[in-house]
């Protein structure tokens, strides 16, 4: 491109003498009215553009301050979430069901110590009272709270803030979900009232952490309102209230300003406006909380928001001046028509490689296409986009255009023995600096490829500052004289473009990472709503086959109770025939005839064995439907003693049909004593685990298909415990599935006949609800459970009360 800076003087000195004396006159003022005009819709066009420009970059840090603001609300939103999940799913849990306090209180105990996130909890009664982990039974009622009238009528509710009446006055947010009789299913929760209420208490301290970090440079601040307009969180803790502490609520604050961005966050709106508050311009962003009847607003003093403005404004001053600077030029010099075409060619050019750059999203493809574009633009010798590294004061060349022979220059270059600083300073001077690659260059590289030489006034060097404020240099090299004020205002466009370009596709990948998140947050939902229908048909189930059993259960006795008498009258029959025999032992013909034809004697041997075999039948049903009535009853509130030997004996009853006659059950039983448990839940786990195995030891040929099961007493220095091994010597488990295999993502299989717990609520029963362990071994190595050393071995851990 050709210059302004290029065109010698005494054609200006030629060009103005000749327009003065009239001899280009109607041309030269033709060429005026011509650039009149021109000067009169640019100057037009440029306020337009330029407030278009300045709205639309205002926009941009509005949103971007507004997002600063949402993550914040997601943070709190999840934080909350979170904390209503697990309020919600205690309350489902069966001592708290049992709305006992003295079942309930030890676990809820335990819950404070695991969770750590509530101060404590409490079991509230339908009217009012209640025992908490922290004082046990309260003296006081809370039948006129919120949160309890809202858990009552069946809602999980995050209470505005409050006083503890039993925490000396502290500040705190209750939590508080409904407490459901386990005849209730999620139809009759429309008609059904709750049993009582679960609350938690989490203190205000940690909402206000949160909060308290949420900034946008110097002199802004975070505060939170509820749903009356009352601040519960704000720097100024003068203006904090809550239920139990009355605060003048914004809405009727004398500043109208505040009171209208108040009534916005009552109204649960989201915006971010500029307004005067307290006698500053300030811009207020606000949004509202999904989890809880509040809203969260950051105030940013207008300086904050607008500085970045600064490097805009003065890139439009300058435009002016250099727009001056043509209008007189063209005044005093038609002849530089030409070069004025030239230039706008090649303002066209970069405006089309502006729109290039900002219409990608790939930081590669952004520097790569920018370094292209501008070494064929500006007929350079070589354009290259670096990374400046403060610290180590080097720059890594990662994108570069070369003439076409020149050879690539990429990788970490510096100037070896200066001072901190030193590179950025000389690249501001535009001095000539030799630039050494820090790495030793390849084997197959000669030593003029480790080494850059920037020459003084044969190139630029313009600073790139990212959103991030990483810095960044777009270096323009040429083998001429080069780095005017024409061309380095073209290289400071396109860098402001490009650091424009860059956040955007900074901002996309931050964006293309949440989305991400997203989805993995909604397949553990679609996960977690697959385990709620698999456990509500689980049970539905049950409830059928308990009734099923029972069915058949009384015709079952009525056959087995009716058999015995049979058999004692057909003994007495049989016993009348043979004294008849004895008495009468040559029958008149007719008798003797149908004696022959009947075969009496084999009916005498075969009646009693027939009878025999349909009591042996008639026992094995009874003792199925008594073992599937066992297994398929839903457990009661509280535990139940019950004996583990007898319910893995009821469960391979259940499974006889699986076990083909060529898969061996050893069973190697000890004398165990009753444990309290859940025996529904256990038996659950153990059939799971019996299917797993059987299935494992189908998978494997030419070999015994041998599953053993142990139970055995230890002791350790915690207590007593019973132990429960099931051994397969099938497939072998992997090592990373089994660092995974009681998660939530790995899932056992659904089997014809029956449908086995995932492992992971298996393991969640057996911790959780009786205090043990489930842990898994593969490959068995001890020889005497598997002779192949495959295989897997499940062990449950139950501890003996």
């Amino acid at each position: 491109m050709r210059s302004f800076a290029r065109v010698k003087w005494w054609k200006l000195t030629r060009l103005l003498p000749a327009g003065l004396k009239g001899e280009y006159h109607l041309g030269y003022q033709t060429a005026l009215l011509i650039l009149g005009v021109t000067i009169l819709a640019t100057s037009i066009t440029g306020c337009i553009s330029y407030q278009s420009v300045r709205r639309l970059i205002i926009t941009n840090l509005e949103r971007n301050a507004l997002l600063e603001v949402r993550d914040r609300a997601n943070k709190i939103d999840r934080w909350l979430g979170t904390r209503k999940a697990e309020i919600e799913i205690l309350a489902h849990t069966p001592p708290v069901r049992s709305m006992n306090w003295s079942v309930a209180e030890p676990y809820l105990k335990s819950e404070v110590n695991r969770l750590q996130e509530f101060l404590h909890f409490a079991l509230i009664a339908p009217d009012g009272s209640y025992f908490t982990t922290k004082v046990g039974r309260a003296l006081i009622n809370v039948s006129d709270r919120q949160h309890f009238k809202k858990a009552m009528a069946g809602e999980v509710y995050v209470s505005d803030p409050t006083s503890s009446r039993t925490l000396k006055g502290q500040s705190i947010v209750p939590i508080s979900a409904p407490v459901w009789s386990n005849s209730v299913n999620s139809i009759d929760k429309t008609t059904e009232k709750p049993i009582g209420v679960m609350n938690g208490v989490i203190s205000m301290d940690r909402i206000a952490e949160v909060v308290g970090k949420l900034e946008y440079g110097a002199g802004t601040y975070a505060f939170v309102l509820n749903s009356q307009g009352v601040p519960i969180v704000h720097p100024d803790a003068r203006l904090i209230g809550n239920i139990d502490k009355s605060a003048p609520s914004l809405l009727e604050s004398a500043d109208t300003n505040l009171a209208n961005v108040a009534r916005e966050m009552v109204y649960q709106k989201t915006g971010i406006v500029l307004t005067q508050i307290n006698d500053a311009r300030v811009y207020v962003a606000y949004i509202p909380l999904e989890q809880a009847e509040w809203s969260i607003a950051l105030v940013i003093p207008r300086d904050n928001l607008e500085k970045e403005l600064l490097p805009f404004k003065i890139l439009a001053v300058a435009a002016g001046l250099l727009a001056a600077a043509a209008i007189f030029a063209t005044i005093v010099g038609l002849k530089l028509f030409a070069i004025h075409c030239i230039r706008s060619r090649t303002e066209a050019l970069l405006h089309r490689l502006t729109g290039r750059i900002r219409a990608c999203l790939q930081l590669d493809r952004i520097l790569q296409t920018t370094v292209d574009e501008l070494g064929t633009v500006l007929q350079l010798d070589r354009a290259i986009f670096a990374w400046y590294d403060p610290r180590q004061d080097t720059l890594e060349f990662g994108w570069e255009y070369c003439r076409e022979g020149l050879p690539t220059r990429l990788g970490i270059f510096g100037v070896p023995g200066g001072p901190s600083g030193d590179l950025a300073a000389r690249l501001h001077r535009c001095e000539t600096i030799l630039l050494h690659k820090t790495a030793p260059p390849d084997a197959t590289a000669s030593d003029e490829h480790a080494h850059i030489e920037l020459t003084n006034s044969h190139y630029a060097a313009v600073p790139v500052l990212t959103q991030n404020h990483r810095l960044g240099y777009l270096f323009a090299c040429a083998n001429r004289r080069f780095a005017n004020p024409d061309e380095v205002e073209v290289l400071e466009a396109i860098a402001d473009s490009l650091a424009i370009a860059i956040s955007q596709s900074q901002l996309h990948g931050q964006i293309q990472e949440e989305l991400k998140l997203l989805e993995e947050v909604l397949a553990k939902l679609r996960i977690t709503e697959e385990h709620l229908v698999q456990s509500e048909k689980m049970t539905i189930i049950g409830q059928l086959t308990a009734e099923v059993a029972q069915e058949i259960n009384n015709p079952i006795n009525f056959i087995y109770g009716r058999l015995i008498h049979v058999n004692d009258y057909i003994k007495d029959l049989l016993n009348i025939i043979r004294l008849y025999r004895e008495q009468y032992p040559e029958p008149v013909p007719r008798i003797a005839k149908e004696i022959e034809a009947c075969d009496l004697d084999f009916i005498s041997e075969e009646l009693p064995q027939i009878l025999n075999l349909l009591k042996i039948g008639a026992d094995g049903i009874r003792q199925i439907v008594l073992a599937l009535r066992k297994f398929s009853l839903p457990d009661e509130a509280n535990k139940e003693p019950a004996n583990v030997n007898e319910s893995i004996d009821n469960i391979l009853l259940l499974l006889a049909h699986r076990l083909e006659q060529k898969i061996l059950v050893v069973k190697e039983y000890n004398n165990l004593p009753p444990i309290l448990c859940y025996p529904g839940q256990l038996s659950q786990v153990f059939a799971s685990l019996i299917i797993n195995a059987i299935d494992a030891v189908k998978s494997i040929e030419n070999s015994a298909q041998i599953i053993t099961i142990e139970t055995d007493i230890i002791e350790e220095y915690t207590g007593r415990f019973i132990v429960v091994s099931i051994v397969h010597n099938g497939s072998i488990i992997s090592q990373e599935i089994q660092q995974k295999i009681f998660g939530h993502s790995c899932h056992t299989k659904s089997f014809k006949n029956f449908t086995g717990l995932d492992l992971s609520v298996c393991s969640k029963i057996i911790v959780e609800l009786h205090g043990g362990s489930l842990t898994v071994e593969s490959p068995v190595q001890s020889q005497i459970k598997s002779k192949t050393a495959g295989g897997a071995e499940f062990r449950v851990k139950l501890p003996i009360v």
